[in-house]
């Protein structure tokens, strides 16, 4: 009883009708008005699957019922298509959602593309010995794969076919068609064991009403041949060619045979009646979309802004998410560097120089001569040691103003200017100095 409670409730779901269960009653509403006609039904009828339930105003339904007959005759001939759209808006806390660590969010744009999963509805009849078992089966398919599906609690409108695509449904299709197998799998199983367990019993039966014509043949034909024995003795050659006469009408190996194809027709006779015939409909496909909505983001952070795109689900209630640019690791919580880049706060540091701060992309690594970190802005290179080093570490020389690292030029002791150190002379008096102090010597 409870298969033919599901294939009518299901049947009544894929019209769209509202159902109420109250104590083992349901009542059936929005009933659209050509099925009010069809069954003789009328909006907020009530139906019982428990004849206990059953009284003047409420309607029993067992597989012998006007109503069953009706629904097996209108699902012959049809296939209903549906198209349902889920009312989902951003949630009002959709900022406590991204994570923000030191920068703020000056604007949110969003814009709205829809998603879709199907839901295909089976109706299967399992006939076998003149008895038909009814199986209503609902599969919900999303993104390729089988999921849950009630939608008990979500804003459901009727849809728009200028909205909403058809792409998916093949493929959807044929993923349900697997699991409407997977779902019958048990019941064949129980069905063709059943049937397998009669179909022995009769084949059994059928074998030793077989083997006992066979037996009594086989009797008759040795009694024949003794007979035939005792007249060639007896040299009475006029019975002996009667009753070679009647071995070769009634006990030839043709006759055998014929004894023995006889059983294996009606075996085979047996083993079709015995058959499981499975007959699978699909009586209603129904195309539910929602939308999927792609959020544009402005971050600031000290003045520089920053844009970028989240996605939000609100069936699932997820957000894409954001990855560091620097180490590629998923963001708990997003930082913005100085030079752009979206950074987790390990890749987050200050350059000793100009304070701001730049993610690893952007620090060019440690000054060579004091070992402090340093941004691209900040960073030089010197020119005759080729080291990286901070402006703080970097010398004009002289009047050319050619910057070098501190670590290639030195202080002269007769002039006090900054001098390159390969540049150094030995003086009159043994101390090295630059090359101008020797000219003027």
């Amino acid at each position: 009883m409870t298969e033919i409670r599901e294939v009518v409730l299901g049947f009544f779901r894929s019209l769209k009708c509202i159902i109420d269960e109250k104590e083992g009653v349901f009542t059936i509403k929005n009933i659209p008005e050509k099925f009010e006609r069809a069954f003789s039904l009328k909006s907020s009828c009530k139906l019982c699957f428990i004849k206990e339930k059953s009284g003047t105003d409420i309607i029993f339904i067992d597989e012998n019922s006007d109503l069953i007959r009706k629904m097996k005759d209108y699902l012959k001939n049809s296939s209903t298509k549906t198209l349902l759209k889920l009312d989902f808006d951003l949630p009002a806390n959709i900022k406590d959602k991204i994570r923000l660590r030191n920068c703020s969010l000056s604007k949110i744009e969003k814009k709205q593309e829809n998603n879709y999963f199907s839901r295909f509805s089976f109706l299967t009849n399992l006939r076998s010995l003149n008895k038909t078992d009814q199986v209503s089966t609902e599969i919900y398919v999303h993104e390729g794969k089988i999921v849950n599906g009630d939608l008990n609690n979500y804003n459901v409108h009727e849809g728009d076919a200028k909205e909403a695509s058809t792409e998916h449904l093949e493929k959807d299709y044929a993923v349900a068609k697997e699991k409407v197998k997977d779902v019958l799998k048990d019941k064949i199983a129980e069905m063709s064991i059943w049937l397998n367990e009669k179909l022995q019993k009769e084949t059994d039966r059928i074998d030793l009403h077989y083997n006992q014509i066979l037996k009594e043949f086989e009797l008759n034909k040795k009694r024949l041949l003794e007979r035939m024995k005792e007249a060639e003795l007896n040299n009475d050659f006029e019975k002996l060619a009667k009753q070679k006469e009647l071995f070769e009408q009634s006990f030839s190996e043709k006759d055998e045979k014929k004894i023995k194809n006889e059983r294996d027709v009606v075996v085979e006779n047996e083993k079709s009646k015995y058959s499981l015939d499975i007959d699978n409909k699909l009586i209603n496909t129904t195309i539910i979309y929602y939308p999927v909505f792609r959020i544009s983001l402005t971050l600031n952070e000290a003045g520089f802004n920053k844009n970028v795109e989240l996605i939000y689900n609100p069936l699932t209630e997820e957000m894409s998410s954001l990855n560091c640019d620097s180490c590629k690791t998923n963001l708990d919580q997003v930082n913005v560097c100085h030079g752009g880049h979206i950074c987790c706060s390990s890749c987050l540091h200050l350059c000793a120089e100009c304070g701001k701060r730049y993610c690893r992309l952007c620090l060019v690594g440690i000054c060579g001569n004091c070992g402090k970190l340093v941004c691209k802005n900040c960073a030089r290179k010197c020119s005759d040691c080729g080291k990286m080093s901070c402006k703080n570490c970097m010398r004009k020389i002289g009047l050319t103003g050619m910057e070098k690292c501190s670590s290639c030029v030195v202080y002269c002791p007769g002039c006090s200017n900054i001098v390159d150190k390969k540049r150094l002379v030995r003086g009159s008096n043994g101390s090295m100095v630059c090359p101008a102090c020797i000219r003027k010597k």
